[in-house]
């Protein structure tokens, strides 16, 4: 009777980790749950609301038997991910995604960094997939007489970036059911990385229980994201024994003569990690970019972009060719390095764990401990980007302050330009990175930052080169919080909206075929 007591009393209140002395704790723990019903079903933005009332730019919480240290502001987070990323080098396991999920490719693992010379070989990857997002968007568009919503064609293009780059292949229509099925493995796999969706992972209680239908999901996720894969892979065994095989990660591998081939589960785990992970960045930021472009003051920031390009090249030809192998554009570049902060893909970045003690302003962290970084605290700091770190101001990236369009019209979530005197001048952000957290810091930040925005600049440099966006039938939302739609998902998912094409003023029928029929060599 006692040692059953002295279990219950463990499940209700222990935790991996005893309580970190020094370092504040969240309010409203209860047994077994500790701080999860507290923290509802929008996670990222309590935490952020708490080191806001409270001050805490870092916090400790219960999840369930979990303690976890958060992250909200940007200066811890240089001093936990970059300062100390020796001892935040580490990452926790948890239990669906580790036990259920992962069980038969192995974990998803970090990749080799991109540097400029693999963005220049991956230039006519990126010219096919953003020629076909602004095609085929105008396509569907009937030309600019119907409204479409977006997301989909982004969606596209990201997987196929990372199918290109996995598998030497592309998924040509967005009606393919084995594109429909690729989403829905990728989109329901990261839920079960979710704080908010998978109890299960922090209770340990609830595994003894009856199945909630969260752990069949994986398992059948499992199996069928096992059988997409493996389709994949023979294709590309069957291509390279027929001699035909495009370069590709899979290709490289299977060819290895090096003598240190890899087995077929390796090369499957480390697809897996490029197929899931480019994927969210990508297709989630491009929404929400496009959404706020099609607002009133998205209109003046496609105005001013299309100004600058216009002024950098001598035709909407070498424009349109060369957007892909070069950024000169200060005001795009800006553009997407904004939207990158103000919408974070992933609000609570995959978590790390201390891989040996450290000391932080006068606190020992012991080593062990999952660490939360709160991306979307962190990249709306307000203490590091200033009172404007809550709106939409490409601005703040240009080297030189830059005083303020005019022509838009007052806005919740963006700067009221029009309301503000005409030479107001606003402060620069810092001129080196990690510039915002939404790709995390240190050493184990996302390895593809630079194809990212490359990626991000291509496709939005080349949509306003030749389209206005117009707002549609369906408002897109723009608030940085209220524009997720699901708040329990572990990615951003955009709220549906609507947008109209117009094809810019010279900008012919004959010049689109003309442009969509050329691909780069």
């Amino acid at each position: 009777m006692v040692v059953a007591a002295w279990w219950l009393y463990r499940q209700a209140y222990g935790t991996d980790v005893p309580k970190i002395r020094g370092l504040p704790e969240a309010p409203g723990a209860v047994p077994f749950y500790g701080h999860l019903k507290a923290l509802g079903d929008d996670h990222p933005t309590v935490f952020e609301k708490w080191g806001k009332q409270f001050n805490w730019p870092v916090m400790q919480a219960r999840m369930g038997a979990k303690r976890v240290i958060v992250l909200n502001s940007y200066e811890a987070a240089q001093d936990w991910m970059v300062r100390n990323a020796s001892a935040t080098i580490d990452r926790p396991l948890f239990y669906t995604f580790a036990n259920v999920v992962s069980t038969s490719q192995g974990m998803t693992i970090g990749t080799s960094p991109w540097d400029e010379s693999s963005i220049q070989r991956s230039a006519p990857m990126l010219d096919v997939e953003a020629r076909a997002v602004v095609e085929d968007m105008y396509a569907m568009s009937g030309g600019g007489q119907v409204n479409i919503e977006p997301s989909i064609f982004f969606k596209r293009a990201a997987l196929n970036l990372t199918l290109e780059m996995c598998y030497g292949t592309r998924i040509e229509s967005i009606d393919s059911p084995f594109f429909r099925g690729m989403l829905q493995v990728v989109q329901n796999v990261s839920s079960f990385r979710s704080t908010n969706n998978n109890p299960q992972d922090y209770v340990p209680l609830l595994r003894y229980l009856p199945d909630n239908g969260r752990r069949q999901l994986a398992r059948e996720m499992r199996e069928t994201r096992d059988g997409l894969l493996d389709t994949l892979l023979r294709a590309t065994e069957k291509a390279l024994k027929a001699g035909n095989a495009k370069a590709c990660m899979s290709e490289g591998l299977l060819n290895d003569s090096t003598g240190s081939k890899l087995t077929k589960d390796e090369i499957k785990s480390i697809n897996v990690s490029l197929v899931s992970g480019g994927f969210e960045t990508l297709s989630t930021t491009s929404t929400a970019r496009m959404g706020m472009l099609s607002t009133p003051v998205g209109q003046v920031m496609q105005a001013r972009a299309y100004e600058e390009l216009m002024s950098l090249y001598d035709t909407v030809e070498e424009c349109y060719e060369k957007v892909v192998v070069e950024e000169k554009s200060p005001y795009l570049v800006a553009l997407v390095r904004e939207m990158l902060r103000f919408y974070a893909a992933i609000q609570l970045l995959p978590p790390r764990q201390t891989m040996k003690s450290f000391i932080w302003n006068d606190i020992a962290i012991p080593a062990g401990v999952t660490v939360f970084q709160n991306a979307q605290a962190i990249n709306h700091d307000p203490s590091f980007y200033g009172p404007t770190a809550s709106q939409f101001i490409p601005e703040r990236w240009l080297l030189t302050n830059q005083a303020s369009p005019s022509g838009a019209s007052p806005s919740s979530y963006a700067v009221d330009y029009a309301s503000l005197p005409k030479n107001t001048l606003f402060p620069t952000a810092p001129n080196k990175p990690p510039y915002h957290y939404s790709f995390g810091a240190g050493s184990r930040a996302c390895p593809a930052v630079a194809i990212s925005n490359r990626v991000l600049y291509s496709i939005f440099a080349r949509l306003i080169l030749l389209m206005e966006i117009k707002p549609g039938t369906i408002k897109a939302q723009g608030d940085y919080i209220g524009y997720n739609q699901d708040t329990t998902a572990q990615t951003f998912i955009p709220q549906t909206y609507h947008v109209s094409l117009k094809k810019r003023d010279g900008v012919t029928d004959e010049m689109l075929s003309r442009l969509f029929a050329t691909t780069m060599e």
